[in-house]
């Protein structure tokens, strides 16, 4: 008999090597799997509620739930059949599930066949720097085989489709082929009669089926109806090489497309077998311009590839390479999100491929299909919901899964929006999509009581992907559009009445509606400075801040916390719009709403379901998956922020009910609501993305644009410059500078003779400028030390308890960060400070000047440095409704009125004391700027 310790140390083994097979742990069961999640036409799932069956027993499903596509896969081990796809009744036995784990871009089962353990992976590659590639409507299934007893078997692979993939109509009549391209043996399906723009239960009706596998020794194929094909292999191991003549409908015939391959006798696979399954749409998208004329947009890869076949064969012969990029992607998309937390991680990868494939690239082709590489659009599909064509509330709660995967993502994504209004000048707001049944783009829609939710939804988006990927053409191209919509904004923004928000709530003032309003104001801002319309910033600037104190006013309750309704005190929302906010950078909303709200949400959640919270006070038991995570990017404290991911994570992990993760749920049953499959979990990525650095933003003119220019919509007319402009912008901003000075030396040698000196020299002692104020608002196109945006992938991430049931209160542990999303760190306001600093009045030697200007790095161009600061000097200055909180920086707006009062008030020497210390501050960055070296926003 062996020693004790000896059967001790082979059972370690022998287990450490079983556990090792298995792979992690499976620490999430949603009651949906993605297989082959591509496109919004080609989304197939596992169904894995707690009731079901292993998927080596199961058909899957479309993502409605209701058709089941038909996919089957088998090893024969040794003569003898086991299932680890379908639910064929006569294919064998079904092998034994003992693991499942999926990532952003793969799902993973392993299972024991007999003496054979599987792994059987279903990659679908998302490319986020080759959009060609992105394009291509193909996934990979591919299976490993390793001996568990150490001997060797002879081992056989089969895998089959059914015209299933092609209809939702199973009564519709299909044809069929066989073909070879040396490289790729594939099936191609097809209906008889397609029906272009079609859908039947969720499934489009003008695309044909594909199923290859590489050319080599031992593949075998057949097509013929499911219990020919399966039995044929379930006796011989191999398959017949021959196809039946006899066309069929879809159901009850049900006609298969095999594929098989004969491995020897092995005792594990040398390389994985791997089958490519495909739904090909072409074109994709009916566009209807601003012109009136429709175009049949193709798929993106017409652009690199002149047929299906030259498509298969290059997708067939990328998987070693394809598999790898995908390793590489989900290591840092989970390596990111794990800095946040484990349960974040396991979110974010299951909702990758779901709001990715609601996608579709296109580029224009003329009537002969000859495509144009230079028209690129993206178009998105409002799965789960409706079929509108590129909701744009949707598009926002997913942007930033776009921002953080390839944020010029999001330009392609709404230049078609873009486009069709610039010629829409009697409409004063956005639209809502570009048409009410995909893929069919037949114009932008508008609608007056959606007009605050959607105009500040595309003022966010346009900045948002113009500060993360560097191109500010849109802005510029749509500059007279924007404005529209800015202008709408500051005039109805503030009192929401007869409006709409994304979640269907209509009571009049509503906070968290108004709030997305005043932040589009914010943003146009920001996009007039990218332009260089200087006057327009500081316009928005002060709107925009006088609209955030008046909002304060009117949006804090008694308890301190911000109501769901102005002056209604029982009133609460998630403040999910505040995340815009974050994920533009602008630090526009101080830090004590947020603060404030953070202790209120904290004292929620101790009572809160499970599930997580709903959406607000008058929304009872729903929730809304997407909002809690955009809210968990911007509280304050990581005990809060975890607690909110969590009870995502508790729902995501429910699978007592059926459906795809849905966007909103009963947080009571746990039953899905709406948005199944939908893109809007996009949202997931809210922390994700605020670890993209902003990156300058170049406002080169494109040749393309349609805007006509007359002031109303389309280019914007100052988008062409040059070096020379922004030189003399800089040198009359200096002469501006000198101008005003004087001014204000006068202004004051007035007062001093009617007796008004001395209360100023007190005021000005007495009232030192708020940091924040006095700040210089920049662009960071590399971060100032501390900010969370230091670099891609940067996550600081503070302690925190993981709780397991219930929700904990606010902890005194927490640091007031929330990993990503924060950024008021300590480090930026100490950065704050030394900035306030580098700005008294006291003399500042060259050496110091140096020494900021190397801690200082701007991204804005030097006419923001110079002009805006000088228009600022020259206005007044808005005060905020609320004194709570100092106003942004930079939130001046320019009167233009040229007038100098002979007598001036208390509050007329505050404006000038503040006005004073601008000028103190531009002079200083200007003697600070001769450190650094040019350019910041590039105009070419």
């Amino acid at each position: 008999m062996l020693p004790h310790t000896l059967w001790s140390f082979l059972f370690l083994s022998v287990f450490s090597s079983f556990v090792s097979a298995q792979g992690p742990v499976q620490t999430l069961f949603p009651a949906s799997i993605p297989l082959a999640v591509k496109h919004p036409y080609m989304s197939v799932w596992y169904a894995s509620s707690n009731t079901s069956l292993p998927l080596s027993n199961s058909w899957p499903v479309f993502w409605g739930q209701a058709s089941i596509i038909g996919w089957a896969g088998k090893i024969r081990v040794d003569g003898t059949t086991y299932k680890w796809l379908g639910n064929d009744p006569n294919g064998g036995a079904p092998a034994n599930v003992t693991n499942v784990q999926f990532t952003p871009t793969k799902t993973i089962f392993v299972m024991q066949a007999g003496p054979m353990n599987l792994t059987v992976t279903f990659l679908t590659p998302i490319e986020p720097d080759d959009w060609v590639k992105q394009s291509i409507p193909f996934s990979y299934i591919s299976v490993e085989a390793q001996s568990l007893d150490g001997n060797s078997h002879a081992v056989q692979l089969y895998s089959d489709i059914s015209a299933e993939w092609l209809s939702g109509n199973r009564s519709s009549p299909v044809q069929w082929s066989n073909n070879n391209t040396g490289n790729t043996l594939f099936h191609e399906i097809e209906l008889q009669q397609p029906q272009q723009d079609v859908e039947i239960n969720h499934q489009a009706q003008d695309g044909k089926a594909y199923y290859a596998m590489p050319v080599k020794t031992g593949v075998s194929w057949q097509i013929d109806t499911d219990q020919n094909t399966r039995s044929t292999f379930v006796s011989n191991g191999n398959l017949h090489n021959t196809a039946s003549t006899a066309f069929a409908p879809i159901s009850p015939v049900f006609t298969v497309f095999a594929i098989a391959i004969d491995l020897g006798t092995i005792t594990l696979t040398s390389d994985p077998v791997t089958w490519s399954v495909g739904y090909v749409r072409d074109p994709v998208i009916s566009y209807t311009t601003a012109t009136g004329a429709t175009q049949q947009r193709r798929p993106l890869w017409a652009t690199q590839y002149s047929s299906v076949a030259d498509v298969i064969d290059a997708f067939t012969a990328d998987f070693p390479a394809a598999h790898d990029r995908a390793v590489a992607l989900d290591a840092q998309i989970l390596g990111s999100a794990s800095q946040i937390s484990s349960e974040y991680a396991d979110l974010v990868a299951l909702a990758t491929r779901q709001a990715v494939s609601a996608l579709d690239f296109t580029v224009g082709a003329d009537s002969k299909g000859n495509v144009d590489p230079g028209d690129v659009k993206l178009f998105m599909k409002n799965i789960g919901t409706d079929q509108r064509v590129s909701p744009v509330e949707h598009i926002f709660a997913a942007f930033p899964t776009y921002l953080y995967l390839n944020a010029s993502w999001g330009g392609v994504l709404l230049e078609p929006l873009l486009e069709l209004q610039d010629s829409q000048v009697g409409q004063q707001f956005a639209a809502q999509d570009l048409g009410d049944s995909y893929p069919v783009a037949s114009g932008a829609r508008g609608a007056a009581a959606q007009g605050i939710e959607q105009s500040g939804n595309m003022l966010i988006t346009l900045l948002a992907q113009a500060r993360l990927s560097g191109n500010g053409t849109l802005l510029i191209q749509h500059y007279n559009t924007t404005k529209r919509w800015a202008d709408y904004l500051n005039n109805n923004a503030l009192t929401p009445n007869g409006q709409r928000n994304a979640d269907g709530e209509t009571s009049a003032n509503m906070t968290n509606l108004a709030i997305k309003g005043i932040i589009g104001v914010k943003a146009m801002a920001e996009i007039a400075r990218v332009v260089g319309e200087e006057v327009d910033a500081a316009q928005y600037d002060g709107q925009a801040a006088a609209l955030l104190g008046e909002w304060q006013s009117l949006a804090t309750g008694t308890s301190s916390h911000l109501l769901g309704r102005y002056g209604d005190q029982g009133t609460w929302s998630l403040m999910y719009n505040m995340f815009a906010d974050k994920m533009l950078g602008l630090n526009f909303i101080p830090q004590t709403v947020i603060s404030e709200q953070t202790q209120f949400y904290s004292s929620l959640l101790t009572t809160a379901s499970q599930l997580g919270l709903p959406i607000d006070s008058d929304s009872g038991q729903t929730s809304n998956a997407a909002w809690l995570l955009f809210t968990s990017a911007f509280v304050s404290d990581s005990t809060v922020r975890d607690n909110l991911i969590k009870g995502v994570h508790n729902h995501a992990n429910f699978n007592q009910s059926s459906g795809v993760f849905p966007e909103i749920y009963n947080d009571a049953t746990g039953a899905g609501l709406n948005g199944f499959a939908g893109p809007a979990l996009g949202a997931l990525f809210s922390h994700l993305a605020l670890t993209v650095p902003n990156t300058t933003i170049s406002t080169a003119t494109s040749t393309t644009g349609t805007g006509d220019g007359n002031g109303n919509g389309g280019d914007h007319k100052g988008g062409s410059s040059n070096g020379g402009a922004i030189a003399g912008g800089v040198i009359g901003g200096l002469a501006i500078v000198g101008i005003a000075i004087g001014i204000f030396f006068l202004i004051r040698r007035r007062r001093r003779n009617q007796g008004f000196d001395e209360r100023e020299k007190i005021e000005i002692v007495e009232q030192a400028p708020h940091v924040p104020t006095l700040a210089p608002y920049s662009y960071y196109e590399h971060p100032a030390p501390g900010s969370p945006r230091a670099g891609a992938g940067y996550v600081p991430v503070s302690p925190h308890s993981e709780t397991t049931a219930g929700f904990a209160g606010l902890g005194s542990g927490g640091d007031g960060q929330h990993g990503a999303g924060h950024h008021l760190s300590e480090g930026n306001l100490a950065y704050a400070t030394d900035s306030f600093e580098s700005m008294q009045p006291s003399a500042v030697h060259a050496s110091k000047a140096r020494e900021a200007a190397q801690t200082r790095v701007h991204a804005y161009a030097p006419s923001i440095a110079t002009s805006s600061a000088v228009g600022s000097a020259l206005g007044s200055q808005t005060g905020s409704a609320s004194s709570r909180d100092p106003l942004s920086p930079g939130s001046g707006s320019a009167t233009g009125s040229g007038s100098v009062a002979t007598s001036l008030s208390p509050t007329d020497v505050l404006g000038l004391r503040a006005e004073v210390e601008n000028l103190r501050r531009v002079m200083q960055e200007i003697r600070a700027e001769r450190f650094e070296p040019p350019p910041e926003y590039v105009e070419e």
